[in-house]
């Protein structure tokens, strides 16, 4: 495939997708068409299983933010490679492991530069703010402490094995 096809698949994850107007049920659909199987997300909770954590934290996400919102800055790429600069903003509106919503508006920037083969993206690489913004309502991507108000929430526990 083309590097403007790998382009306008990665506009099209962050710019139309992912962007306060699709059900978690729609982006689950599109992330299992974008994403491969075996993709590797080298700075996600689990980078080896970075498609099912994926599956697993975006609706969570989604349905504590469903207005969330991401705007690409930069979108550029070579052979099978491209780099994408974004921001995003959110409103926490809903509950997630156990945390109410806050009301808070979170605004946060990331860099991704993703590899493909076969129309899919296979391994990404990134950094961001994502992390801090989400530390101001209580919850960690990367570190994962298990919030003291978590009970047997369904939603919690899933959410907690992904940050684990």
């Amino acid at each position: 495939m083309s590097i403007d096809t790998h382009k306008a698949l990665a506009r099209r994850w962050f710019g139309e997708i992912v962007n306060g107007q699709t059900d978690p049920a729609t982006v689950l659909a599109a992330l299992d068409a974008t994403f491969a199987p075996e993709f590797v997300d080298h700075d996600g909770p689990e980078p080896q299983h970075g498609r099912a954590a994926l599956q697993r934290a975006l609706p969570l996400l989604l349905t504590a933010c469903p207005d969330a919102r991401l705007t690409i800055e930069q979108l550029f790429g070579e052979g099978d490679r491209v780099a994408v600069r974004m921001r995003g903003e959110a409103t926490h509106s809903a509950m997630i492991m156990g945390i109410p919503p806050t009301g808070r508006r979170i605004t946060w920037t990331e860099n991704e530069l993703f590899r493909f083969e076969h129309g899919q993206i296979v391994e990404s690489w990134g950094e961001g703010t994502l992390d801090t913004a989400l530390a101001t309502i209580g919850l960690s991507f990367k570190s994962a402490p298990r919030p003291a108000n978590v009970g047997d929430d369904e939603d919690a526990t899933i959410a907690q094995e992904v940050l684990e």
